[in-house]
């Protein structure tokens, strides 16, 4: 039943191909492989700056820093463009370092956005030192590693990618809802719409497929 329900959350974002989709002892990911990677990004760079910058007073990267940036964004797109168009053929390693490489830069410019602190005087930019953007970078570097590995088991990596989903959809369906102002409701509210929303992609996709 949890498989079942890991792959009707999966379906809602992807296409969910087995041949671009990571294999993991036998069984085939809730997401493509492109998608995999894209969020153990996300994940790595949430978790680094949760722990690292939730007590300062941060806004979005310098615009040389968000030029850098962007530059991440780059490989997926030119991977994405060629393979749909069959300019050329793309593998599930590739489709996993591009997803990684767009994935850990999304964070940088939605996590200011996410406390009232970011408008704040004396705020700075979320990377003003080195380790803000190598740390993030290598530890989804690790995560893409082990989870092509096949480390941990099927069921674990498909729970962590698709909480990861629910988790950045709830984030970005936050900003929907600026008059609530308790946290714990704004949160409980974000899940429920990032659910809601994500069931609805989902029972879409079924009925474009049957």
């Amino acid at each position: 039943m949890l498989h079942e329900l890991l792959n009707f959350f999966g379906r809602a974002i992807c296409h969910q191909i087995d041949a671009r989709s990571l294999h993991i002892s036998g069984e085939v990911m809730a997401v493509c492989a492109r998608d995999t990677g894209i969020y153990i990004g996300i994940f790595s760079t949430l978790l680094y700056l949760h722990f690292s910058k939730q007590k300062q007073n941060v806004t979005i990267p310098s615009i040389k820093i968000s030029f850098l940036l962007l530059l991440f964004l780059v490989p997926l797109i030119i991977d994405g463009l060629g393979s749909y168009t069959q300019l050329f053929d793309s593998n599930n390693i590739r489709r996993l370092t591009t997803g990684i490489s767009f994935g850990f830069v999304l964070p940088y410019f939605i996590y200011p956005l996410l406390s009232k602190k970011s408008v704040e005087h004396g705020s700075v930019p979320v990377i003003n030192k080195s380790y803000d953007f190598l740390v993030p970078l290598a530890g989804s570097v690790i995560l893409g590693g082990l989870v092509y590995a096949g480390q941990p088991s099927h069921l674990v990596l498909n729970t962590f990618i698709i909480v990861t989903v629910i988790a950045w959809f709830g984030i970005l369906a936050s900003f929907l809802f600026p008059f609530i102002l308790r946290l714990k409701i704004k949160l409980l509210v974000s899940l429920m719409a990032s659910l809601a929303f994500l069931s609805f992609l989902s029972v879409i996709h079924i009925m474009i497929l049957s």
